[in-house]
């Protein structure tokens, strides 16, 4: 199943963010959740049974919500996460590792030992939380934990078990932290439960360009996943909330859906 991520449309209502989908025959959509954004925690019932409206309205599946909700920090706001999600028929929930990004100050470091701590305890306090709600965990390649390998790292100490708590793989990355496409994938099999795909020129310059024209190793990643037997979401994450001079969202979806399907 191929979706796009509101990332690429920031705050962009939801009746617009279904026609936009409907131009380019897509039939679903990953939410993120923020403050800016037409859906949040702050929602009433009322405004929660609205989302659920325009999404069937739209003919559009919803397949999870992308929340900020970091574990290196103790999770903040995952309860109230987690009853959004149930009250709009959410399957999944991101969450963000958390910690510093360790290429900001110079050459890939490990994580460090009180972030990784805190992340492990966290993450296993969420997942025993979310038993029973129906909701995923889905924890994402990224903050401190820029490789899968960071990433299974931490799963494996938080005891945490697929296909309640899953990873998402960012195609962007693990590939700026200097791990390959092969080397992820094998990490984070058989957690692996999402692949975010994106494109930039460089791992120095992350402004998004069309999927399949930068330095991003989108089409060996989607290559590599279905090898290893992956079936699951791929979803385009443009990230033009950041970035106010990224490729259009239309050339964006056009890009992605071009890269799925080449050969």
């Amino acid at each position: 199943m191929f979706a796009v991520s509101t990332l690429g449309c920031p705050g962009l209502p939801l009746p617009q963010v279904g026609a936009l989908l409907r131009r380019h025959g897509v039939g679903a959509l990953q939410l993120r959740c923020a403050a800016d954004e037409p859906v949040h925690v702050g929602l009433n019932a009322a405004a929660r049974s609205g989302v659920r409206r325009d999404l069937r309205a739209a003919g559009l599946t919803l397949i999870g919500l992308a929340t900020y909700v970091r574990l290196a920090d103790g999770a903040p706001g995952l309860t109230e996460h987690l009853r959004l999600a149930q009250d709009l028929g959410a399957p999944a929930l991101r969450l963000m590792p958390g910690g510093p990004d360790p290429l900001r100050t110079g050459p890939m470091s490990p994580v460090p030992a009180d972030v990784f701590d805190r992340a492990a305890e966290a993450l296993a306090d969420a997942a025993a939380r979310a038993a029973g709600s129906g909701v995923r965990l889905l924890v994402e390649t990224h903050d401190a934990f820029l490789r899968g390998a960071d990433l299974r790292r931490l799963l494996e100490a938080a005891a945490v078990r697929p296909p309640a708590v899953g990873a998402i793989w960012d195609a962007m990355h693990p590939w700026r932290a200097g791990e390959t496409p092969a080397e992820t994938v094998a990490a984070l099999a058989p957690w692996l439960a999402e692949i975010q795909i994106k494109d930039a020129a460089s791992a120095e310059d992350r402004t998004p360009l069309v999927p399949g024209t930068g330095a991003v190793p989108g089409r060996e990643v989607l290559d590599l996943a279905r090898a290893a037997g992956y079936a699951g979401p791929v979803v385009l994450e443009h990230e033009a909330r950041w970035y106010p001079d990224a490729a259009p969202i239309d050339d964006a979806i056009d890009g992605a859906l071009a890269l799925l399907t080449r050969g």
